[in-house]
């Protein structure tokens, strides 16, 4: 599945500069950080492995990356509800996956 298309309409979107402005990271910094902890969770990789491999490419320390976590959740969930069948499910199996790994 190519998240990176069907999340493309984040980028820009009110929710994100906000989850962006939560974390403390500008709101491209926070689009990018997104997809590769995506991209990352989506290889079979940890949320923290992500976080210090996002956070080394974009610039970021980790801890922004894994304060912008949850306030991203919610957005993929919303991103999940308006999907076709396929995309729905395999957004559940990873929003459920990182919900699951941040707790």
């Amino acid at each position: 599945m190519d998240f990176r298309e069907l999340l493309s309409g984040l980028q820009g979107s009110e929710a994100l500069n906000q989850a962006a402005g939560q974390a403390g990271l500008d709101p491209d910094l926070a689009h990018e950080a997104v997809h590769g902890i995506i991209e990352h969770v989506c290889q079979g990789g940890s949320v923290q492995e992500a976080a210090d491999a996002v956070a080394a490419r974009v610039g970021v320390s980790p801890d922004q990356v894994q304060a912008l976590l949850p306030q991203v959740l919610p957005l993929l969930q919303g991103h999940a509800a308006c999907a076709d069948g396929e995309q729905q499910a395999g957004m559940g199996g990873l929003i459920g996956r990182l919900g699951g790994l941040l707790g």
